[in-house]
């Protein structure tokens, strides 16, 4: 195994660098006029600023890096697993967790709920760390980008008084900020693909589970054998949505499983047992604390957790800890991580988590105070760049966003009972109640012709427990019900709820025959279509349909130029991903000059960017969103 990397010394590496390119230039100029110029590349803590925001919040008493007091404990092992939630432990899947469930018999187990901010991957790390929701405004976890100084405890700050020796370890730490935030945090040693002798088996997160495992025995052999306690924090990465990551290597392990995701849970698994056995047959857990848990619920479709009870996240830990065992009706969160860390590994602390200053609820009252929880974490992070952090506020038309019903599309007819992509006629229904009047329906044909609502055949497939994945016939199509449950549409269902709903608005997606599916809709005037190419959006035009919406890869193609004769021909409307808003301002600018309103897709695909993150910091470039749900609501958040 290579060497893993001193990351405060590559930093420092970087800052000299900086310090001798702006030396070079002084000597070219003026040297005592330039030279100033060295008072600005380090942002100043500013320590007055952050106390001040502590203080006017009733949290003065919280305890900043430099005046933390601790003491060495146990060592300890933190294990965070991807998206491998408290379901996987339960009826249906317990077959494929034998070794966690045996854990969870032997050890020390409670189930823990998902607080806001901790949804994603890097933001349940940093939660897990400072015990603070992920909350960093549009910036997110750039913000630690050239960050060098934090004011917001960690459990590695401790750690560090505690004179323990601190390594993460994870596929790759070049993901969302993640390395420049253990060198924020003050990790001695960070463990990824980049200083792993490379084996071929590399997945586009980096490090297998495997060989992950395996490097982390390696290392703890390496750290048992220096004489000062280590903590070691170990996130795997295998079982990431939306179906895991397949590998093959495991099958020596591993029976073959009814899906891929079934397949990479059974791994995990597996390798958990193996390394719990490797800690036993080198007599560590004598005098290390491991705690094992999810780093968040499993994104996406939440159908295979059907009939598994309310979803939710765990703690398994050998730790006799208080927190751990504390009373059922006070939940634990994922907040309240750093605390029962250290507490169980026994290092005396001085620390106070934002989970001591709360009372109630502690989910709502992230909720109510995430404006708050920003400005602690933006303010507390300081960096090589005279310029301030960019947070962006919230629109000051939020509220008018928030009722304004033409702004959101039900997408694939919205979420009903916790399911997405339905294309179903409950899922309309659901919507048109909460408020809805914009519906996008996917369409595809079937394999006798005829329009019918699904995403693709695949996923039908997956969504039907059906054998086939590839187009059948109308009348297979209508026999079966999606997810056991829910009515699929073909063109008469369609017709027939709209007929019936006369404020209702289609928006079809998938399809680009506007001609056909135009003359078989009830009324083409409450009909919104995106489509592929100019050919189609023009024969759309031609139908005398609500919007003929071009699509994505129809506008990225145009040069601004060419945006005003979207609009000589009829254009109303564009159809573009979210991901599109940051790099195309100056586009989108001119389109609403040329008053053609752009929805937005993609919600909910990335980390932590829901429907309520678009409303607030993107849709003055925008008009609308595709939603999943959405509460029409003109409450001050």
């Amino acid at each position: 195994m290579k060497k893993g990397v001193n990351i405060r010394s590559v930093f420092l590496t970087k800052v000299i660098l900086l310090f001798l390119s702006i030396s070079l230039t002084a000597t070219i100029g003026n040297f005592v006029t330039d030279s100033l110029t060295l008072s600005s590349v380090f942002n100043q803590p500013n320590n007055v600023n952050f106390k001040e925001i502590l203080r006017e919040n009733g949290m003065s008493s919280y305890i900043s890096p430099s005046q933390i007091k601790a003491s060495p404990g146990k060592n300890i092992i933190v294990i965070s697993l991807e998206s491998l939630e408290r379901g996987y432990l339960e009826n249906k899947y317990s077959s494929l967790t034998p070794n966690l469930n045996k854990l969870k018999k032997e050890w020390n187990y409670s189930e823990m709920k998902q607080n806001l901010g901790s949804n994603w991957t890097s933001g349940s790390i940093y939660t897990s760390l400072t015990g603070f929701p992920a909350f960093f405004g549009v910036e997110r976890n750039s913000v630690f980008q050239k960050a060098y100084y934090s004011q917001i405890s960690s459990i590695s700050h401790a750690l560090k008084k505690a004179d323990y020796n601190t390594v993460y370890m994870n596929g790759n730490a070049d993901y969302a900020g993640l390395k420049e935030m253990l060198f924020t945090l003050q990790f001695d040693e960070i463990i990824d693909k980049g200083n792993v002798e490379k084996n071929g088996f590399e997945s586009q997160y980096g490090l297998r589970d495997k060989d992950l495992v395996e490097q982390a025995k390696s290392k703890v052999k390496e750290l048992a054998k220096i004489n000062k306690p280590f903590a070691l924090f170990i996130s795997t990465t295998d079982t990431h949505f939306p179906n895991g990551i397949y590998d093959a290597r495991m099958e020596k392990f591993i029976s073959k499983k009814n899906s891929d995701i079934e397949f990479t849970v059974a791994s995990i698994d597996y390798l958990m047992g193996d390394f719990i056995e490797f800690l036993k047959s080198e007599d560590l857990l004598t005098n290390t604390v491991v705690y094992i848990y999810p780093d968040h619920l499993k994104m996406g479709d939440p159908n295979m957790f059907k009939d598994s009870g309310e979803r939710s996240l765990f703690i398994i830990s050998n730790s006799n800890n208080e927190l751990i065992n504390q009373n059922k009706s006070t939940p634990i969160y994922q907040i309240d991580l750093p605390k029962i860390i250290l507490q169980g590994a026994g290092v005396d602390n001085n620390l106070k988590f934002l989970t001591d200053f709360i009372k109630g609820d502690k989910n709502k009252f992230i909720e109510e105070n995430i404006g708050l929880i920003t400005t602690i974490n933006t303010n507390g992070i300081s960096r090589i760049n005279s310029n301030p952090i960019n947070i962006s506020s919230v629109s000051k038309n939020y509220c008018d966003y928030k009722v304004d019903t033409l702004r959101y599309i039900a997408h694939a007819g919205g979420e009903i009972k916790g399911y997405t992509y339905t294309n179903s006629k409950e899922a309309l229904d659901h919507s048109y109640a909460k408020g809805f009047r914009l519906f996008e329906l996917d369409i595809n044909k079937s394999s006798d012709g005829s329009f019918v609502a699904v995403h693709d055949w695949k996923h039908w497939a997956d969504i039907t427990n059906n054998v086939t994945d590839v187009a059948i016939s109308k009348n297979d199509f209508l026999s079966h019900k999606i997810y056991g449950e829910f009515t699929p549409l073909d063109m008469e269902r369609i017709n027939k709820w709209f007929a019936i709903h006369k404020d209702a608005i289609l928006v079809t997606d998938k399809i680009n025959d506007p001609v056909k599916f135009a003359n078989e809709f009830t009324d083409p005037s409450r009909l919104m279509m995106e489509l592929f190419d100019m050919k189609a959006v023009k024969e759309g035009i031609g139908q005398n349909i609500r919007s003929s919406m071009p699509s994505q890869n129809v506008i990225q193609k145009m040069r601004e130029s060419d945006i005003e004769s979207l609009r000589k021909i009829g254009v109303k409307n564009v159809a573009i991903s979210r991901r599109f808003i940051a790099d195309n301002r100056s586009l989108l600018k001119l389109l609403k000059e040329n008053d053609i309103k752009p929805y937005v897709y993609h919600i909910n695909f990335d980390d932590g960017i829901d429907e309520d993150y678009v409303v607030k910091y993107e849709m003055d470039y925008i008009y609308g969103i595709y939603a999943d749900d959405w509460i029409f609501s003109n409450k001050k958040n």
